[in-house]
């Protein structure tokens, strides 16, 4: 009688990956990792090449067994939900990477997300050109199932193809710019209405929190949206460079992190110190990349800061208001049509005259006092809005973002005590009044502003 051999491919056969990962696990523990110095420049290179590839491997085939175990339903007998379930089963995985293996394997069934699972599965086939790290994948799953049941299912689909070929392979867009690009596309898909609501619930949970820190200190958690963070990292970034000694030139041993911090006790000490309570320099300058079309909200869009955040089309026209902004103005074809200078949109000869016009926020009811408010244009700059004494008006932060998000509109009036400001809040008023001065032609349109004769229609 003939005995076959138990090759390890027949081992592998009747246990799969099992048998595979086994016996990877025991070559690679067997290996002497000490003796690592013996190998050449060229080797070392390679095993590290042969290590990447291996990884991508694994965690191709860890999408495969916990997809396969969340279609038997392991765990939930116990109460567990997959990742808990996989937490106990594998808990040298960090939950984030758990987290993402739950979400792609929870795509293997959708047939609208069979390129990003195949993408995924590319790992282990070891086609490093076409493979999509767990990562990136469980970024385009949530993007997809969070805006589907609003969007055009052929225009998701267009969407999806175009992130998912701009994420795979080694040259991919790295998480961060995946992260943005599914944010701009979401944004794109969804109802203004939705995109501004989350922007205001994203701005309600703004929060600075100050606790005890080691050896004495206190540490402040700050906690910012988009609109937040690019204005607080647009003026620590400007004052945290590393100043070399004015007189001997040695370098600043300062970390980055000590440097942002003394930049923003820097700022905070300018701003209380300065005289009568008007600041001693410009607003914080935010460069701002938008299309000309989106500003003037002529189509849905947003604009993208130097340091990635998102700012919504009203966001953008309400900073532009009483900041100093750098517009970066962008044609259909994404040519340069203005690259504006950072301009004081109002003086502080302007801001004194409106503190004793206005006497504090002039929204109805609101008893901000004037240091308490910026200098807003009723008719926006972003639309052709003159900076003027008779086109502006206080607002307290919280009331500045409620005309914005309402369009509510508002008019300089003469009165028997001088200029008042008097608003009319009706929603969509603020559109109104600006199509009826710009019949009169007292506003000018952009389109006119950076007439292209490319654009005529023939």
């Amino acid at each position: 009688m003939e005995i076959a051999a138990d090759t390890g491919q027949e081992r592998h056969a009747a246990r799969p990956v099992l048998g595979a990962v086994t016996s990877a696990i025991d070559a690679l523990a067997t290996s002497s990792r000490e003796r690592l110095w013996a190998l050449a420049d060229g080797e070392l290179g390679q095993t590290l090449t042969l290590l990447g590839r291996l990884r991508a491997s694994v965690d191709a085939h860890l999408v495969s067994v916990l997809a396969e175990a969340k279609l038997r339903g392991l765990g939930s007998g116990d109460g567990w939900g997959p990742v808990d379930w996989a937490r106990a089963m594998a808990p040298q995985l960090p939950t984030r990477t758990l987290t993402d293996l739950d979400a792609v394997a929870g795509a293997a069934d959708e047939p609208r997300l069979t390129e990003v699972t195949s993408a995924v599965a590319a790992g282990a086939a070891d086609d490093s050109t076409q493979a999509l790290p767990v990562g990136k994948a469980a970024q385009i799953v949530r993007f997809h199932r969070s805006v589907r049941g609003l969007a055009d299912p052929d225009q998701l689909a267009e969407l999806t193809a175009i992130l998912l070929h701009s994420a795979r392979g080694p040259d991919g867009l790295p998480e961060r710019d995946l992260a943005t690009a599914l944010r701009r596309a979401a944004d794109g898909l969804r109802p203004d209405r939705h995109v501004e609501h989350d922007a205001d619930l994203r701005r309600a949970h703004r929060s600075l929190v100050k606790g005890p820190g080691p050896l004495g200190l206190s540490r402040y958690t700050l906690l910012l949206d988009d609109e937040g963070a690019s204005i607080v990292d647009a003026a620590v970034d400007a004052v945290a460079k590393p100043s070399p000694d004015p007189e001997t030139g040695a370098r600043d041993e300062r970390t980055p992190a000590a440097r942002r911090a003394d930049a923003l006790i820097d700022l905070v000490t300018r701003a209380v110190s300065a005289p009568e309570g008007v600041p001693r320099q410009a607003k914080t300058s935010v460069l701002v990349t938008v299309d000309v079309d989106t500003l003037t909200r002529r189509t849905r869009g947003a604009g993208l800061t130097l340091t990635g955040e998102l700012l919504t089309t009203e966001t953008i026209r309400r900073m532009a208001c009483d900041a100093e902004v750098i517009p970066m103005i962008l044609g259909s074809r994404g040519e340069v049509l203005d690259h504006g200078t950072a301009v004081r949109l109002f003086t502080t000869a302007q801001i004194r005259h409106l503190w004793l016009r206005d006497r504090g926020c002039t929204f109805p009811g609101c008893t901000r006092p004037p240091r308490w408010a910026d200098a807003h244009h009723l008719i926006h700059w972003a639309d052709g809005g003159p900076t003027d004494l008779s086109n502006a008006a206080l607002l307290c932060r919280a009331h500045h973002t409620v005309v914005h998000r309402g369009g509510y509109a508002a008019v300089v009036l003469d009165g028997p005590r001088g200029p008042t400001v008097q608003w009319e809040l009706a929603p969509g008023s603020y559109d109104h009044r600006l199509e009826a001065l710009r019949r009169a032609g007292t506003i000018p349109r952009w389109p006119d502003e950076h007439h292209d004769p490319d654009h005529d229609p023939p």
